[in-house]
């Protein structure tokens, strides 16, 4: 069991793991999945409540309160960009079949900011607040792609390069390498470089000086994927990309050149 004392890090694994359910939680419950004794975990959620950053329901579930709602805000329109672009998730799940996200970079990582998942039990999911390494996903290395190129050395500088699985590319010539064929195709593929059984396609989402400032993915268990699926995967969500740009950043597509360096 970890360390009680350090009460803003449990408080922020307590929020972070309630943004992780729509239905609620009970206190048993948060406890034992952030590791904490239930007195400790009550405390805690005794004073989130009143600052209603937690409200309790009727029913004794906890959940995430208003007040996060106004530290969102204060984003700016980076905070509006899950709702602006969540129709378009929507329509490309329902017309794939399969979940799409939405990330962005934060802190040399690759975080997901939204995911839709079709109702069947084969679906692959990934929470709001995940990351991942950027060097192998999709969403990264196409956001990578389509970044000034004074930061994406910074960037790359920084990466350990790990590998998650055999197939993860784990040498900065040959990531080097996939960053321009992604700049010409305007798409990324990721087979089974996170894990084995899930393969994913991404493309930026760019802004008018053609820069990625997000971007999207359809992901699917690679045992459950059509035959083409590289081919009719890439273009919805690339032609998908290409529309949320164009709506949301007013991007002027294709061109993207200024990405080049």
């Amino acid at each position: 069991m970890k360390s009680p004392t350090n009460a803003v890090t449990n408080a922020l694994d307590l929020l972070e793991l309630l943004g992780r359910t729509e239905s609620g939680m009970r206190l048993k419950d948060i406890a034992t999945r952030i590791d904490l004794p239930e007195s400790t975990t009550h405390r805690l959620l005794a004073s989130l409540t009143s600052r209603e950053f937690v409200e309790q329901q009727s029913d004794g579930l906890y959940r995430l309160g208003w007040k996060i709602v106004v530290l969102a805000n204060a984003l700016g329109s980076d905070s509006r960009l899950v709702q602006l672009v969540r129709p378009y998730l929507e329509q490309l799940s329902r017309q794939l079949g399969h979940t799409v996200n939405l990330a962005v970079i934060s802190n040399g990582r690759v975080l997901y900011l939204d995911c839709q998942t079709p109702p069947h039990a084969m679906a692959v999911s990934v929470p709001p607040g995940w990351t991942l390494p950027i060097h192998a996903t999709s969403l990264g290395k196409s956001m990578l792609a389509f970044m000034p190129e004074a930061e994406r050395t910074q960037l790359l500088d920084l990466l350990p390069f790990e590998a998650m699985t055999p197939n993860t590319i784990t040498d900065r010539a040959k990531l080097l390498d996939s960053l321009e064929e992604i700049r010409q195709e305007r798409f990324a593929i990721d087979r089974g470089e996170v894990r084995l059984d899930v393969s994913c396609a991404a493309a930026p989402l760019i802004d008018r000086l053609g820069y990625a400032r997000a971007a999207i993915s359809v992901t699917g268990p690679s045992a459950n994927l059509p035959a083409n699926w590289e081919t009719t995967f890439s273009a919805a969500v690339r032609d998908a990309a290409a529309e949320i740009s164009r709506a949301c950043f007013g991007a002027d597509q294709p061109g993207f050149d200024r990405a080049k360096g």
